[in-house]
């Protein structure tokens, strides 16, 4: 038995490690490394084969473009990652604690990129629901233009003046999106007033004949002439009236309509009525009243009986509380 001074001294054991931690067998041979290649070549042309195949599907339901190339990129990444977890597992790798990490991984690579995943994603709805294409004429966050590109950040514009404007997909997929030329044809309106001793009746047909004489208002559906109000200084008419759906359309269209309603109406010797204004000069010709009248009350409805002779009376609402006496 050694002494108390004496220092005893051991060789360090290795401890062994959780079974669940391993993720390699130390024991392969050739021929596991050689089938784990199969497979994983394998896995390579069978993702390939996979996404030209999704792609051909896709593109007949949805047309080709943005929307098919990433579903089928996708689906061909995920063929890829179990046919390579497949092949691990071959190796004896444990893919859980594998997995795992990627997970943990992809969650902090999603926080850090949470804007580029959200216009991502909103790209695929945006192919997906297809509210528009490339080449409608759309109005999307206050921007009137042309589409020109869809991609997996921004949808790129084409605006009326010539310019290019980028919109983040996301802020595409959260606004309204008001697609001009989906339908080949829209309904404008164009405001006409006129003058209160006009004969109605014949300045509406006046109206209906000036549209007739212009070519790019559709006759079908028929144009309508609707009286809408009367105003401050006119009587309002709205014609209502269909066009061709793109902008240049809408601007020509509009234009002969105006130019035709006012040869008509001038040859008609119709007047379009204006905003007109009086000038008071300040002194008062007929006084409403020679002197105020000592009371004024009048009777209202739900308050007051009608009464040949004026009487004061308060609200019940507005009496002031009457006080008890303390034997009651």
């Amino acid at each position: 038995m050694p002494g108390l001074g004496q220092m005893i001294i051991r060789p360090p054991t290795l401890v062994a490690q959780d079974t669940a931690e391993v993720l390699v067998d130390g024991s392969l041979t050739s021929g596991d490394w050689l089938r784990a290649g199969a497979i994983l070549l394998a896995t390579i042309l069978v993702s390939i084969i996979v996404s030209r195949l999704l792609r051909r599907v896709i593109s007949h339901g949805l047309g080709t473009g943005f929307a098919s190339i990433m579903l089928a990129r996708l689906a061909s990444y995920v063929a890829f990652l179990v046919g390579l977890f497949y092949a691990l597992t071959t190796l004896g790798v444990r893919v859980g604690p594998l997995v795992g990490a990627l997970g943990l991984g992809g969650l902090v690579l999603a926080l850090a990129l949470q804007r580029v995943v959200e216009n991502f994603v909103s790209s695929i709805i945006l192919q997906a629901r297809r509210p528009f294409t490339i080449g409608d004429t759309v109005e999307l966050d206050g921007w009137t233009g042309v589409v020109a590109d869809i991609d997996s950040r921004t949808t790129l514009l084409r605006a009326l003046d010539g310019s290019h404007v980028r919109l983040p997909n996301s802020t595409v997929t959260s606004t309204t999106i008001v697609n001009l030329t989906r339908e080949p044809r829209r309904r404008s309106s164009l405001e006409v007033g006129v003058a209160y001793e006009t004969d109605l009746v014949r300045a509406r047909e006046t109206l209906t004949e000036a549209i007739a004489r212009v070519p790019r208002v559709r006759t079908d559906p028929v144009p309508s002439v609707n009286l809408v109000d009367f105003g401050d200084s006119s009587i309002g008419f709205s014609i209502l009236y269909w066009h061709d759906s793109d902008v240049p359309s809408e601007l020509a269209a509009r234009t002969d309509l105006m130019i035709a309603v006012h040869q008509a109406l001038t040859a008609a010797e119709i007047t379009i009525a204006f905003p007109q204004m009086v000038v008071w000069s300040g002194i008062e010709q007929n006084p409403a009243y020679v002197e105020p009248p000592d009371e004024v009350f009048t009777d209202h409805p739900g308050l007051d009986a009608p009464s040949s002779s004026p009487r004061k009376r308060v609200s019940p609402n507005f009496r002031r509380p009457t006080r008890r006496k303390s034997g009651d």
